[in-house]
């Protein structure tokens, strides 16, 4: 069966009228209806739509020129909120910047985009004086400007800098807004960092609808998160499915505090049936919905709205059908539409496809198409395929980017980054525990293991900690397919076997009386033995786990400790002598 014009016509019959307008200018039409309203709430504070906007509109009066890249150092504050409005507010558009990032992925990301000026705390320091010049400006519609340009992890190492526009945005919030009902009385809980394009919806949503925005210190500490929407009114999710995955393995709410939930979205990964089903059952009264697409295509494009009465219809949650004037296609290698049920390249047209990559014309012409029939087009590098004349199914990337743990991430990057600093041949695959979680291992080809935590230390000067590889593993030879490339499968296998096998090392480490510290970790890592020379990475930790064991030294063993504390000590035993010292 052959796609016919009519079917695609009515696939991706998703127009609608949305008049259009800047982000800034949701913010000021919010003051005049919601004034008073609590527009932010965040761990020490809160403050009202007009409160927000006067702050804003003083700090906008600081910037000396238009149209310039403004890098904001991401902290999850009302500050910073405040300083993207004012950013936008003064006609110039704002670069994110994790503050956890290693020291040259931020200065990759000012060189980059050339930043103008930086705002770091409270302080916002000029970077140089020169004019820079507005990238795309040629391919943006009549009276739009650029909003923001977001950083993913590129395959070849190199960070690329999505850039975005208003009405590009606001296409995607006004349809949020329609789809889901959104009023003045939903609380937004904000649990992405603010360099991922999940935030744009809460920032901006809220806004939008003169809602509440409630930050959260940390998206990983689902305590602090269980307090939050026990102690305000929280009506709209928006995560990763691994977060809400963890938080509801972890957390047990209050009636109220559940039957608050309005609606809950989940995307970036793979949203499997179990906890599509364990959401419908948790939050009875929300609208749960699987939301895909890339930060290319102005945070989603596709969703699919999950009920007690369509979870069964397939073996697999549907990637669902396109958001309101955006479209997906199914292409093959020479571009051209893919014959029903057959698997291809997932394209997105549409007023979501951002402007490109800035400062990158090779990779910008390569994801960004003009099709001869379909127009503007973004070849996400996903893989999928439509199964029911309604549907489309992720099968999964046709590069070296994956998602892990809702992060989307290069192994190649990672590999690169190994070669360069040690010189060793390396492959980065991808493995999984006991409960499916997925575990980043490096193999190296080396006749003598190397020291991993000098290693980690060098690495982490590049890597962030969710590209960090949770092990690494030394081979004297890789193994080689009959064509003569490096075996990946077999790579996989012997990484996965040593990881399932991790536990057996720890026999003769073991005391007849553990501390409640290595007893806390057994219950974490669910192993039952854990030996005082075992390492956390080697044992799979990913950034989650190293909250939760952040929050038990200090909460058990009143014991102030930083997350990079834990991450250079790594050893148990290490651990060990600093909490009971």
């Amino acid at each position: 069966m052959i796609y016919t014009n009519d079917y695609l016509d009515a696939y991706n019959g998703t127009h609608a009228d949305f008049q259009n307008k800047k982000l800034h200018e949701l913010l000021v039409d919010a003051v005049r209806t919601y004034e008073q309203h609590i527009a932010i709430h965040d761990a020490d504070d809160q403050i009202t739509y007009g409160e927000l906007l006067e702050a804003s509109v003083s700090l906008a009066e600081q910037f000396d020129a238009t149209g310039q890249p403004v890098a904001v150092m991401a902290h999850r504050s009302i500050s910073t909120i405040t300083q993207l409005y004012a950013i936008l507010l003064s006609g110039n558009y704002y670069i994110p910047i994790d503050p956890s990032a290693p020291p040259s992925r931020k200065q990759q990301i000012l060189d980059k985009t050339e930043a103008r000026y930086l705002f770091d705390g409270g302080q916002l320091t000029v970077l140089h004086g020169r004019d820079v010049k507005l990238p795309f400006q040629e391919k943006m519609g009549e009276d739009d400007q650029l909003a923001y340009i977001m950083f993913t992890s590129g395959s070849t190492g190199d960070p690329k800098g999505v850039v975005e526009s208003h009405y590009q945005v606001y296409n995607t919030l006004m349809d949020m807004k329609e789809r889901m009902q959104l009023t003045q009385h939903d609380g937004f809980l904000c649990l992405a960092s603010l360099c991922f394009d999940l935030s744009v919806f809460d920032i901006f949503g809220a806004a939008l609808t003169g809602g509440t925005l409630h930050l959260v210190k940390d998206q990983r500490d689902f305590a602090d998160i269980g307090r939050v929407m026990e102690n305000r009114h929280v009506t709209i999710w928006n995560s990763v499915p691994s977060v809400m995955d963890y938080f509801l393995r972890e957390i047990k709410l209050s009636e109220r505090a559940k039957n608050n939930m309005r609606v809950c979205l989940m995307s970036g990964d793979f949203v499997s049936k179990d906890l599509a089903q364990t959401t419908l059952d948790t939050f009875g009264k929300a609208g749960v919905y699987s939301l895909g697409g890339a930060t290319e295509c102005s945070i989603w494009s596709i969703l699919y709205n999950i009920t007690p009465n369509n979870i069964n219809n397939h073996s697999f949650i549907p990637y669902g059908y396109p958001m309101a004037n955006q479209s997906i296609w199914i292409l093959n290698q020479s571009n051209a539409l893919c014959a029903y049920g057959e698997e291809g390249q997932i394209a997105i047209g549409g007023d979501g496809v951002a402007l490109g990559y800035v400062n990158d014309e090779s990779k910008t012409s390569a994801a960004f198409i003009d099709h001869p029939q379909l127009g503007c087009l973004y070849l996400t590098g996903d893989i999928g395929k439509f199964v029911s004349p309604d549907y489309v199914k992720f099968i999964g990337r046709k590069d070296s980017q994956a998602k892990v743990n809702g992060y989307r991430i290069s192994l190649s990057q990672i590999s690169n980054t190994f070669l360069n600093l040690f010189g060793m041949k390396n492959k980065v695959v991808i493995i999984q525990d006991e409960k499916d979680k997925d575990k980043l291992a490096l193999v190296y080809e080396s006749e003598k293991a190397m020291d991993i935590s000098k290693a980690r230390s060098e690495l982490s000067d590049y890597l962030t900690l969710y590209e960090m590889p949770h092990l690494f593993y030394s081979l004297e030879k890789f193994p080689l397919t009959n064509n003569g490339k490096v075996d990946t499968s077999t790579l996989t296998f012997i990484a996965q076997q040593s990881y399932d096998e991790r536990g057996v090392k720890a026999t003769d480490q073991t005391s007849e009386t553990d501390s409640a510290f290595r007893t806390m970790l057994k219950e974490v890592f669910g192993m039952e033995l854990i030996g005082c020379n075992d390492s956390l990475f080697e044992l799979g930790v990913d950034s989650i786990q190293l909250v939760k064991i952040k929050n038990w030294i200090e909460e058990n063993e009143k014991k102030e400790i930083s997350l990079l504390d834990i991450y250079t000590l790594d050893e148990i035993g290490k651990l060990e002598a600093e909490i009971y010292s």
